[in-house]
Parts: C-alpha cells; sequence; structure tokens
C-alpha cells in the first residue's frame, strides 16, 4: 500500500473543497485533495448555476469570464401562485457554468501547491488514539494511504468521511435522510414560445424557478423534499399550470442538496467538515455554493493556527463551530426552523401573503438574500400581525395557519438565540445540544407531514 504525507487531506475537489484547499496552500501549508471523479467532469450534473454578485469581494474570488459567464441579473422576479402581480428583488446574480467555475478552484488551488488526486475513492478513516490521522483510498484499484494531521469532509451531501467515523468521537455520525433532501429537478429549454417570463422568477409555492440559460434559453426547476418522484410530480403540474408554453427540451439534470440543520458539532479530533457535507445550504434557496465558502473561509483561518500549534484536537479546531454557529449558522437555524410550517401554507395563504405584502415581499427577500435575515423591529412585527389576523378574520388566511406562523416566529427566535450563545468549549455542547434538540422537534411537529399540491 503506497502513502502519502501532508499537512491535510481534503476529501473532495467541488466547490468547497477546493476553496479551502486554496486558502490553506495559500497559508504554505501541504495539501492533498482526494476526489473520486474524473477531474473536468465536476458539476456536469448540474451544468449551470447562480452566485451572488457580493460574495466574490467576499471570498476573494474573481468574477467569471468566457465560456464559464452566461450572465448578469441586477434583479429577479418574485411570483405568487395564482396571478401575475410578481414581487422585484433588488438582488444581483451572475448566471455561471458549473463545471468551469468548479475547474478555475481547481486550478487555483493548485497553483497555490495543493496537489489534487482524481479518480480516487475514500474508503476509510485511520483513527489513532481517537483521533483521525488519515485516510484510506483506492486509485485505479490500488489501496493508498493519506497520512495528515488534518482530515477536512468535503465530499458533498453523502458526508462520507464524517459518517464512516465510529460513534463516540463526539461528532454526529448519521446519513441524511430523504425528507431532508431537496431533490432537485432541471429542464434545460429552447425555443420558448411567447410570452414567457424572462430573467430570474422565483415561484415559492411552487419550490419551482424559471431562470435564464444559453442564450434565449431557460431552465425550469423544481426542488422537493423526499424523492425525485415527487419532485417530478410537482414539476409536471406546475408547468400545466403556469408553463404549457411550446418550447424544445435541450437536456433534464438532475442533483441533491441538503435541507437540514448542519451537526451540532462541524469537528472533533483531526477533523473538520465543510460545505454541502456539513449542511451549511441556504435554507430560503437550496443553494450552497457561496453560502459554504463562509465556513470553508472560517475553518481554514481555525486550520491554520491549530496547524501552526501541531495540534489538532477537537478543542483546538471548536473555534470553526463558535465563530459559525453563533453567526452564519444562527441566521441560517432560525431561517430553517421556520421551513416546516411556511411548506403547509395553502395556496389562498399565500396569495394573500403576496396581497398584502407580508413575509413574500420584495424587501424582505432582498435583505434575506444579503443578510440571511430581515428588519425585525417591534413596530414591523405588529404590522405583520395585523396584517395576518386581518386575513384571518376575513377568511383570506387560515387561523391554522396563522397560528402556526405565530409559534414558528417563538421557535425561531429561541433558536437564534440559542445559537448566538454556541458554546465555547466542547465540555459545555451537552446542555446546549439538549436545549436546540427540543426545539428542533418542536419546529418539525409544525409541518412537513401535510403535502401541498399545485393543483
Amino acid at each position: 500500500m503506497s502513502g502519502i504525507r501532508a499537512d491535510v487531506v481534503v476529501v473532495g475537489a467541488g466547490t468547497a473543497g477546493s476553496y479551502f484547499a486554496w486558502r490553506m496552500a495559500e497559508k504554505g501549508f501541504s495539501v492533498v485533495v482526494v476526489e473520486e471523479k474524473k477531474l473536468g467532469t465536476l458539476g456536469e450534473h448540474i451544468d449551470i448555476f447562480h452566485f451572488d454578485e457580493i460574495r466574490f469581494e467576499q471570498f476573494g474570488v474573481p468574477p467569471p469570464k468566457g465560456e464559464e459567464f452566461v450572465g448578469y441579473y441586477e434583479d429577479g422576479k418574485m411570483w405568487p401562485p395564482d396571478g401575475e402581480n410578481y414581487k422585484l428583488v433588488d438582488y444581483a446574480f451572475y448566471v455561471m457554468r458549473l463545471p468551469l467555475f468548479i475547474s478555475r478552484l481547481n486550478g487555483y488551488a493548485m497553483d497555490a501547491g495543493a496537489e489534487i488526486v482524481e479518480k480516487t475513492r475514500y474508503e476509510s478513516p485511520i483513527i489513532r488514539e481517537g483521533s483521525l490521522v488519515g485516510i484510506r483510498a483506492r486509485q485505479r484499484g490500488k489501496s493508498i494511504e493519506v497520512r495528515a494531521p488534518l482530515t477536512v469532509d468535503a465530499s458533498g451531501i453523502r458526508s462520507v468521511v464524517r459518517t464512516s467515523l465510529p460513534v463516540g468521537m463526539g461528532i454526529e455520525t448519521d446519513p441524511i435522510e430523504p425528507q431532508d433532501t431537496l431533490h432537485v429537478i432541471l429542464e434545460y429549454w429552447d425555443e420558448i414560445e411567447e410570452p414567457r417570463p424572462w430573467g430570474l422568477n422565483f415561484y415559492p409555492f411552487h419550490k419551482t424557478f424559471f431562470n435564464p440559460s444559453y442564450g434565449d434559453g431557460a431552465i425550469l426547476g423544481v426542488g422537493q423534499p423526499g424523492s425525485f418522484e415527487e419532485s417530478s410530480r410537482v414539476l409536471e403540474e406546475f408547468k400545466r399550470e403556469r408553463f404549457p408554453h411550446r418550447h424544445k427540451l435541450i437536456k433534464t439534470c438532475r442533483g441533491t442538496t441538503p435541507y437540514r440543520r448542519p451537526p451540532y458539532s462541524l469537528v472533533t479530533s483531526g477533523f473538520m467538515v465543510v460545505g454541502d457535507a456539513a449542511f451549511t445550504t441556504k435554507p430560503f434557496s437550496g443553494e450552497g455554493v457561496s453560502s459554504g465558502f463562509t465556513g470553508c473561509k472560517i475553518a481554514s483561518e481555525v486550520a491554520a493556527g491549530a496547524l501552526e500549534k501541531e495540534y489538532t484536537s477537537r478543542e483546538a479546531l471548536w473555534e470553526y463551530n463558535v465563530r459559525y454557529f453563533r453567526d452564519q449558522g444562527a441566521k441560517f437555524a432560525a431561517l430553517m426552523a421556520q421551513l416546516p410550517a411556511a411548506a403547509t401554507l395553502s395556496r389562498d395563504d399565500v396569495n394573500y401573503l403576496f396581497e398584502a405584502d407580508v413575509v413574500f415581499n420584495g424587501e424582505d427577500f432582498t435583505q434575506i438574500n444579503r443578510d440571511f435575515e430581515t428588519e425585525t423591529s417591534l413596530a414591523k412585527t405588529l404590522r405583520t400581525l395585523a396584517k395576518l389576523m386581518w386575513g384571518a378574520a376575513k377568511g383570506r388566511f387560515r387561523r391554522e395557519s396563522l397560528g402556526k406562523l405565530i409559534a414558528v416566529q417563538r421557535i425561531s427566535s429561541k433558536l437564534r438565540k440559542l445559537y448566538e450563545k454556541y458554546p465555547e468549549t466542547p465540555q459545555r455542547a451537552e446542555d446546549w445540544i439538549q436545549k436546540v434538540d427540543s426545539l428542533w422537534a418542536e419546529s418539525k411537529k409544525l409541518g412537513w407531514a401535510e403535502k401541498q399540491s399545485v393543483q
């Protein structure tokens, strides 16, 4: 069995893995990235994705050029279930080719000194005295070992390293469940019959979107928890209702993205988890590239400090948890807690919210995209509550929905406050976990069991 030694071994050369490897190599550490697929093919299952304009500067990534660049859009439209009364979201996105973006990140990492080993499948962890000290992998039929004081799981939604760790290492090892997974189907259309929408279009009730593709083409996409069968059913109903346009179907792509809270700890001795493997996806859109970079940036800074001290224990890496969960993690937890109740809103409920400019309004969604939160002043809260109560009194908004939204807002607020006080040390985590676990259970009871039909 051949062996490799490095400061860091990263499993997965997608957006999170290559970004983390790039940052660590820039700091002068030896980095080996193990990737199961052939470089250049990563991201082909999705092809096109959207990236927030403001995140390029935030994460030090140059904007796209050439074939990687598909389009740029200064704003987008959010549509109600019925009618044409859309809300304008003043927030700019780039439309880009994901395979070329990943290839660019791979190039940055290798130029900085990282080594990326393709066609190499992760097999198992190497553990010594309760700490992860490397991995075993299979490359072209041969077993290899990569020894490193730090292993980083960037393997995507399967979290192959984390889920292979033995119970008792201080980190959750359970795989993601189908009901916590968004099953995404993308249809690439061309030669689309007019009249048709242009630009970025989001349909929150149906969990669908109609966004730009190549040239005058578009992507009609849907994401549903549970299964691809459920996503396909919703997409077909949505097309019959809102998009009966004649068109030429170019291709259909499928993918999955996590739609659940992250593990309560993203570290253990000799180990970190980042990106989709850490379930750091945006709760309101199901997109995880730029939001995953937030965790990668923090993780790289904490990892560098630990490696410089030659000490990568759980305690030494714990700062990654503290910094992530007290900021973006707290905001995402608050948003994620509201999803179960939001998923049970009826068509009439959502139509009323659009009409009353409550929840689904352009200003709030601009803030959510930019800041991952909205204004929560007492005056705004009272105005919102008054509109909801008026809608319930007039039969425009279900009383059951009103009760759920009030209940889930209480849970959401408590969760955010708890995450903002994430424990400083592992020794203080047990009591915190019991409290947040109870709140997540309350949130879940408010909704996902009820399925909403497009009809």
